[in-house]
């Protein structure tokens, strides 16, 4: 039973570092940084994805740089709310920044949130 118990928690852990919110931002700004708009949605809240959709009717270029790279440093999450904070990496000669996004848990699901609000 024991060990039916470790497999279980072991899966579960892997499940959740796999889904957690560092992967769901690399997902997101790969996304974004190839123009893959309704893909990077996946990884966002409703309130970023409408904002998504109204730069992108202001002409707004999605398409950031397609070699980007992104290295997520830390991750702190409290309760259903996480910053990761991560360098984007876009090629030879180009400045790395880092910087820290947010992100909310929703139904199981870690998503980038954009507050207009700031």
């Amino acid at each position: 039973m024991k060990k039916i118990i470790s497999i279980s928690f072991l899966f579960l852990l892997i499940a959740c570092s796999s889904s957690g919110p560092g992967n769901a931002t690399k997902n997101f700004l790969e996304n974004m940084a190839h123009g893959k708009l309704e893909e990077a949605k996946k990884y966002a809240t409703e309130p970023t994805g409408k904002m998504l959709d109204f730069a992108m009717s202001l002409g707004s270029n999605t398409s950031i740089e397609p070699d980007l790279e992104v290295e997520i440093i830390k991750d702190s999450i409290v309760g259903k709310k996480a910053w990761v904070t991560f360098i984007a990496h876009v090629g030879e000669g180009k400045i790395e920044k880092e910087e820290t996004i947010e992100l909310v848990e929703l139904d199981g699901k870690w998503l980038v949130h954009m507050d207009t609000k700031k």
